[in-house]
């Protein structure tokens, strides 16, 4: 009977842990990259377009692309919005909208991972089950907080296009997802190994 219990424990604390991972590897992949990586990336696309309306590339090497991003993984990235012709007015919205939110969805999800190391540290250690669910509620609530801050700026960005460029987006996304999930598993698999 005791070798049962012990099983059952630890079978339920591993459950908890590799969940509480791969909520903190998705949290791990908000970190901001360099500014540069962003302008260069923008810069070498934006040469390419040819028959697109000159760009200020000031405001373009300030939508970041997906990998490069602060952000949730339903907002478009600076690649997607060049493919619907924005015009110069509609990117200079579009960067005003992420930077009214930016240092507060960068605080956000700081605490987030803070929040996800010390549950973690909780789930190892030999607190009480009270105290690790009572963490676990701050995590959800402050994952819920950083989705609605993601959605609030979504919904304005949304009011800056027009229903054909909404239209056109939504099929880039739809046809850019699976790669984005890919991608994304794949840097979160490598970011673990690199931590090992």
């Amino acid at each position: 009977m005791f070798k049962s219990k012990v099983f059952q424990y630890c079978a339920i604390a591993s459950t908890v842990v590799a969940a509480s991972g791969a909520i903190w590897a998705s949290n791990a992949n908000l970190q901001p990259q360099s500014a540069q990586s962003q302008i260069q990336s923008q810069t070498k696309s934006q040469a390419s377009a040819e028959n697109k309306p000159e760009l200020d590339p000031e405001i373009l090497a300030q939508i970041p692309d997906r990998q490069n991003r602060n952000e949730s993984g339903d907002l478009p990235s600076g690649r997607m919005l060049k493919q619907l012709n924005l015009s110069t007015e509609q990117l200079q919205k579009i960067k005003a909208i992420r930077d009214r939110d930016l240092a507060q969805i960068r605080e956000l999800a700081q605490q987030s991972r803070q929040a996800n190391k010390e549950l973690r540290d909780l789930l190892a250690g030999s607190e009480s089950s009270d105290v690790i669910r009572a963490k676990h509620i701050q995590v959800l609530n402050l994952q819920q907080e950083l989705r609605k801050q993601h959605f609030e700026r979504m919904l304005a960005m949304r009011e800056i296009l027009t229903p054909e460029q909404r239209s056109q987006l939504k099929e880039i996304m739809q046809k850019n997802r699976p790669n984005c999930i890919k991608e994304g598993m794949r840097d979160r698999i490598k970011n673990r190994g690199q931590k090992l």
